[in-house]
Order: C-alpha cells, then structure tokens, then sequence
C-alpha cells in the first residue's frame, strides 16, 4: 500500500486484535500516519493500542524531520478523495480522513493519541508560560511551523497545541488495563496494571530536566520545537526501549 501523503510504501505492523487474534496495520513511518481498514479502528484490542503507541514512540525520536500533510489526500485502495471527519470520544474531539467507498479511515499519530486520551490541549495559562520561552513550534498533527505569538492553532489544519500529559497517560493505562480485565479475566493483571502506573511515573519523574513533577516546562522545553518529543521520550522509559 502507498502512503497518501509522500507515496512511498507503507509498514505492515501486526498488533493484537479482539479475542486474542492478530491484525496487520498499515504505517507510514516518514509521514507519522496510520490506515486503517474498515473495521479494523474497532477491532484493535487495547494491548493493541498499547502496541501502536509504542511504534508512534520510535518513529518520532530521532528520525528525520516529517514532510507537511498534502491538502485533499486520496484512499490508498480507491483513489477517492478522504473526507475529513469530525469525532468525539468522551471529552475528546479529534479528526480523521475517511474513504466515503468504505474501505477505511487515516490517522495522523497524534490525532490517534487524542482519540484514545493520550493527550490534552494546553490551558490559558499554559500557553502564557509557552509564550514566555518560546517563539515557536511545529504542529503536532501536520508538522507545520505555529507562531505561539500570534495564536494557539496551527493555520493550516487548525489542530491546537497540545502536550502528551502524564495525568492523561496514567488514566489511559487504567483504562486499557480495565478493558484487558473486562476481555481477558486474569488474576495476576491488577498487579501488572499496578507495576504499569509505577513504570509511567518513573518515567516522567525522569524525563530530562524533570526536578519536579513533569509539567509544561517539563515536557516542552527539551525539545522545543515539538511539544510531544519530550512526552514521547518518557513514554519509551514506559515501554521499557
């Protein structure tokens, strides 16, 4: 399969579907994007989930610089223009491209993250501090430049700045640790979901410059340019790379 944004191939990367079996997602390393296939959005387990952000975390550290997301991409199986969909998931809104055919929906990275509450968009007052330090940062959506002077979305796909935030991050891993309970009864998994909340707060207490509990500053200022590098980072300590 080709990448709608630069064209080149795409990844197979197999994660762990519902019921224990496995699936083959399509990734664009280069363009940070995700396919789907119909159904394949519901059908991923939340170890799954897991698996796929650990993938999201290697692609982002220290790979080359993203090319920007083309206007009117096209489906990979059908060449018909994907529509831009608005969703909601709790209280989290997020966007996708869908093939009006049927044949599945394309993810940027982060606005999966969002969509499965791995990260939040910034206060007021957090963008005030950001303001103080810095000049500018790259969308975390389509890669693009976003003067934080001059407003707090990026003027070419309106995504707004946003952070990954450790509090989110260990309310995501209980929730996925409830929803592997809920599927997969096991004794031992409340220990597990245990050690999991205690490697996420390691990992975050460790983050570069971290002489506090992880905050803006925290997450932002060791990679300016990209406020979810840093984030990112922590969540490699996470997953034990």
């Amino acid at each position: 399969m080709r990448c709608p944004n630069c064209t080149a191939s795409m990844a197979g990367v197999d994660v762990e579907r519902l019921y224990g079996k496995q699936m083959a997602l399509d990734i664009c390393r280069s363009c940070q994007l995700v396919w789907f296939d119909d159904g394949e959005l519901l059908q991923l387990a939340p170890g799954g989930t897991l698996q796929l952000v650990s993938k999201f975390v290697d692609d982002h550290d220290g790979g080359p610089a993203r090319p920007p997301l083309r206007s009117g991409l096209r489906c990979p199986r059908c060449q018909g223009t994907l529509r831009e969909v608005h969703d909601q998931q709790r209280n989290t809104r997020f966007t996708y491209g869908r093939c009006d055919a049927g044949h599945g929906r394309l993810f940027t990275y982060y606005q999966f993250l969002r969509a499965k509450n791995f990260v939040r968009t910034l206060s007021a007052a957090e963008i005030d501090e950001l303001r103080r330090h810095v000049r500018q940062v790259n969308c975390v959506n389509c890669g693009a430049p976003v003067d934080v002077g001059r407003g707090v979305m990026c003027q070419f796909c309106r995504a707004p700045i946003a952070i990954l935030d450790p509090g989110q991050l260990r309310r995501a891993v209980d929730d996925l640790g409830a929803a592997l309970a809920r599927k997969q009864p096991d004794p031992t998994l409340p220990l597990a979901v245990a050690l999991e909340r205690m490697r996420a707060e390691r990992a975050f207490a460790e983050a570069p410059g971290a002489a506090r509990p992880a905050s803006l500053l925290d997450l932002v200022f060791g990679n300016a340019t990209d406020p979810l590098v840093a984030g990112l980072r922590a969540l490699r300590r996470l997953f034990g790379a």
